[in-house]
């Protein structure tokens, strides 16, 4: 189950991670994973086949990295390096 929120932002940043996302990431299902499907993240529940897109960073990976609960800097700092990713991945 994925949830997309290209609604919320401008069409042309979607490849873009922000705060938020990461913030709905640790707020979620353990099981929860942020995608980039079709340029646009979304936050996806369960588990991950192939076909729902690239995976941009887990749950578990994020808590690993940042903690549980992050401060707004963190959130912040990790969002760009999860777009500096994205970048080089050429998505």
């Amino acid at each position: 189950m994925s949830t997309d929120n290209s609604a919320e932002r401008d069409e042309t940043a979607r490849t873009q991670v922000d705060a938020a996302d990461l913030r709905r990431l640790l707020d979620a299902d353990p099981n929860s994973c942020l995608l980039l499907v079709e340029g646009r993240i979304q936050l996806h529940i369960g588990p991950v086949d192939d076909r729902d897109g690239m995976v941009v960073v887990t749950r578990a990976d994020l808590a690993e990295r940042i903690g549980a609960q992050p401060e707004e800097a963190q959130l912040h700092t990790h969002a760009a390096l999860l777009d500096d990713k994205i970048r080089l991945l050429g998505a």
